[in-house]
């Protein structure tokens, strides 16, 4: 008995003992392999039976564990699995509480990198800000999405913002490098109504040069035609302007057109309008973010002597079928993307055309009757974007894109009675297309590697006749005045970028780019001395004929290399140089060193930045600004014509007040040299066999000025106001002898107001005011006709007269619906409001009422004109 007794004891004591294991001791068997830091606890917390305590708050939400276990106890597991994160565990009853280990004595840093993308499209946010609480260090989102920037081995919390999105808030304790994966959550209707505070959101300027040109804000602008597009918002802010209308594209401070480097995903566009210059090739609907650059320009851009503007398009929603449309009183246009493979790619296409031409034909017709003159005109535009992206690992992407654009414009008329005749024709035509393949890698937690190869092409063709018959004193005088211009650049390139965060006070970026040029320029002009009008049909086929275009190559080299240096809380400076070779035709090589340097010093309300550049361009563009229907040609530099070269300087400050109040003021100063111009009343023959390059004329030039602006936030309403002082002479040996004279394109004054007002939370009101001094041009002071009929045009001074002021008042109304499928807006109206007269451009025409005298008329482009679209996005 005393032994059955004795054993029942020891049996219980036994089972007693067990359960008094302490919950770390626990023997269990576990495989993982790169999964989530939180599965792998909830995990052994099932096959234990204990209690794991944590708060997911305060672990890491993107590290991944890999563990391999076999009769462990549990508490070695742990202790295996969370040493890395900066967490233990201690012992609370019959439970184990994950906790924060004491940081006080650890000493050395660690990274915090990884990625920032829309929670809704999987979209990689660009130039997103990353910041510590106690705003000590932080840093902006490269091109795809990634930011890497060294901490203290501590506990640090961490703000994520991008304008438009919710922010988000993070506690990482950075016991060792940390990889996080940020989703923030876009906040907003269609085209989102981006004002009030959100639109002053740019707390503080993180580089010394880069301006934001954020997609809400281009969505929520005023539109001509129902159509939001990035360069008429673009020629709203300080420093830029256009001819009218937009009409001949952008000009950066007193820079022409071709010297604007304009990047679709890093490759180069070379003609960036529809209509002229009036819209741009980028549908809005498309684009994801625009960096802007017109002073301290990074060593990593070259080619162009004024600006880069930095265009990035969608990469196409990865999560779920998505996409907009709209319809407005000039075009429609669409984009629809979605996910390729689940998790793996995703497609964007994006398509517009106008449908104006149906009744721009019968408008033209009926204008051209009313006249006693028969004919019409047309035109119409087009541009498909289209993008697929892989994700071939955690770390590697693959795109594949291409871009084509179409612009094509047609006039005739005729008229006349038994004594005159006069019949005109003109042909235009012109577009882009672009492929480029671009591998993005993440080599490692501090360094990206981008790879792009490409092939970018850009064709002109401008057809122009005209043909007078008088019948004067018995005898016929026919005149004729026929012109052929065409360019054609097709370039192939390859770059290679590395981006390199060594520490928390260097970002190294270098790397280079290879591009093989193709230029066929070819310009005829045709007069009644060189051929009888009517012996046969004067067309572009025949002009063709008589001038061959010359075949051109060249090869250009660049390598980089730049710094952006952490000089202490709030400032830094970007240093940087540029190496560029030319191999041009003939052999004829040129090289350049290129440096460059960006500071900027931000505090909690003031900012100030000075900026200087040096810039080579090894192309020019001709261009008869002013006088006669826009003709543009690209021309390569060769053993004759060397390469444009510029300095700019710049300096600026801004004041930002906690009240909704930004100020802010620049100077800059810029020096231009070997720049070309086309010779006044003089047709420059380009082709096969003529000397065509010795006749270009080459001189230097200089431009400087002011710029200023102010916003404020009054309750629902901002208001924002900016003005530009600039002025830019030119002077070339052989023209208006040899004294300086103003570019076509530069406006002296520029004053341009905007109004936002929120009427409600789905409805806002829009007006804009601009004020521009006018364009300069050259004013012939007589035009007679010869014996044999020739005109001669006399030119005294080159741009020796100026178009008259130039303003305009647009407004409109944006109104916004939710649904259950999607998103809904309405906009409407009114460009050019009070219906201002401004001119478009020159023409010298003969006036049959005084029997085929010369006169000269200035011709403007858009009246008032209603706008309106719809919108919808699901």
């Amino acid at each position: 008995m005393r032994k059955i007794i004795l054993i029942v004891f020891l049996f219980c004591f036994t089972q007693f003992c067990q359960g008094q294991t302490r919950p770390d001791e626990v023997i269990v068997s576990y495989t993982a392999y790169n999964k989530p830091l939180k599965l792998v606890l909830k995990d052994l917390a099932k096959i234990s039976k204990v209690s794991l305590i944590y708060s997911e708050s305060r672990l890491p939400s993107d590290e991944i564990v890999s563990i391999n276990a076999k009769n462990e106890k549990l508490g070695s597991i742990l202790n295996v699995v969370l040493d890395d994160f900066g967490v233990s565990y201690k012992i609370v009853g019959n439970q184990l509480v994950i906790v924060r280990v004491e940081s006080k004595n650890i000493k050395g840093e660690s990274r915090i990198y990884g990625y920032i993308r829309d929670k809704v499209s999987g979209e990689f946010l660009i130039g997103a800000n990353i910041f510590l609480h106690d705003k000590s260090g932080g840093t902006i989102t490269n091109d795809n999405g990634f930011f890497s920037f060294p901490v203290k081995k501590q506990e640090h919390r961490i703000h994520f913002s991008y304008l438009g999105y919710r922010s988000e808030i993070r506690d990482i304790f950075a016991l060792k490098d940390t990889f996080v994966n940020i989703s923030l959550h876009p906040d907003g209707l269609l085209n989102e109504i981006v004002i009030m505070d959100d639109l002053l959101e740019e707390e503080h300027e993180q580089t010394a040069s880069q301006q934001n040109m954020h997609i809400d804000k281009i969505r929520s602008s005023n539109h001509l035609g129902g159509e939001a597009d990035l360069f008429r918002y673009m020629a709203t802010q300080p420093g830029v302007s256009a001819a009218a209308e937009g009409i001949g594209g952008l000009n950066v401070r007193g820079g022409s057109a071709d010297q604007n480097l304009v990047l679709l995903d890093g490759v180069p566009v070379y003609n960036i309008g529809h209509a002229m210059g009036i819209f741009s090739v980028f549908s809005a609907n498309a684009i994801k973010n625009v960096s802007f650059y017109k002073g301290g320009i990074p060593s990593r851009y070259a080619g162009r002597l004024s600006s880069v503007i930095d265009v990035h398009t969608k990469d196409g929603n990865i999560n779920k079928l998505s996409g907009d449309a709209t319809l407005s009183t000039i075009a429609f246009k669409g984009t629809l993307e979605g996910p390729v493979f689940k998790d793996k790619g995703s497609f964007l296409v994006s398509y517009r055309r106008t449908f104006i031409d149906v009744w721009i034909k019968e408008f033209t017709k009926f204008q051209n009757k009313g006249k006693d003159r028969i004919g019409s005109d047309n035109y119409f535009f087009s541009d498909m974007n289209t993008k697929l992206n892989f994700r071939l690992s955690s770390k590697t992407r693959l795109l594949l894109q291409t871009l084509h654009s179409n612009d094509d414009f047609s006039s005739f008329s005729m008229a006349g009675d038994g004594n005159l005749k006069d019949d005109s024709a003109n042909d235009l035509n012109w577009g882009n297309h672009l492929y480029s393949l671009r591998l993005h890698s993440q080599v490692g937690k501090a360094l990206f590697s981008k790879t792009t190869l490409y092939n970018t092409s850009y064709k002109f063709e401008s057809f122009r006749n005209k043909q007078f018959d008088a019948l004067s004193s018995g005898d016929t005088i026919s005149l004729l005045d026929a012109s052929l211009y065409e360019s054609e650049i097709n370039e192939y390139g390859m770059k290679q970028e590395f981006d390199w965060l060594i520490s928390s006070k260097h970002t190294i970026k270098a790397g280079f780019n290879y591009q093989n040029r193709t230029f066929r320029p070819r310009a005829t002009t045709l007069s009644e001395r060189d051929i009888d009008p009517n012996a046969q049909k004067i067309d572009a086929a025949l002009l063709k004929k008589l001038n061959e275009k010359p075949n051109i190559t060249g090869n250009e080299v660049n390598v980089f290399a730049e710094d952006l240096i952490v000089l202490g809380e709030g400032v830094n400076v970007n240093l940087g140089l540029n190496y560029s070779f030319m191999q041009a035709n003939n052999n004829k090589n040129y090289s350049a060193l290129q440096p460059r340097i960006a500071l900027l010093a931000d505090g909690d309300h003031l900012h100030f930045k000075l900026g200087a550049s040096r810039m080579v361009q090894y192309m020019h563009l001709l261009t008869n600004n002013g006088l006669g229907f826009p003709s543009d040609v690209w021309l390569p530099v060769s053993d004759i014509i060397a390469p444009q070269k510029s300095w700019i300087f710049n300096t600026s400050f801004g004041y930002r007040y906690n009240s909704g109040l930004r100020f802010g003021m620049e100077v800059y100063f810029k020096t231009m040299e070997e720049i070309s111009t086309n010779k006044e009343g003089i047709g420059l023959d380009i082709g096969q066999g003529t000397d065509w390059e010795s006749e270009v004329p080459v001189g230097d030039g200089y431009a400087y000025g002011l710029e200023s602006y102010v916003e404020k936030v009054l309750g629902k309403t901002l208001f924002s106001l900016n003005y530009t002082y600039s002025i830019s002479d030119r002077r070339f040996a052989d023209l208006n002898n040899g004294q300086k004279f103003p570019f076509g394109l530069n406006r002296d004054h520029s004053l341009k107001f905007s109004l936002t007002y929120r009427l409600s939370q789905f409805s806002e009101f829009l007006l804009n005011w601009s004020y521009m001094s006018g364009n300069y041009y050259s004013q012939p002071i007589n035009a007679t006709i010869e014996i044999n009929g020739k005109p001669v045009v006399i030119f005294p001074l080159k741009n020796n007269a100026t178009f008259p002021h130039f303003h305009r008042l647009d407004v409109g109304f944006s109104f916004y619906n939710v649904y259950k499928w999607g998103r809904a807006k309405f906009f409407l109206g009114l460009y050019n409001a009070y219906n201002r007269n401004n001119p478009f451009y020159t023409e010298l025409v003969r006036n049959k009422e005084t029997d085929g005298k010369f006169e000269f008329r200035q011709l403007s482009l858009l009246p008032v004109l209603p706008t309106l679209s719809y919108s919808i996005s699901f």
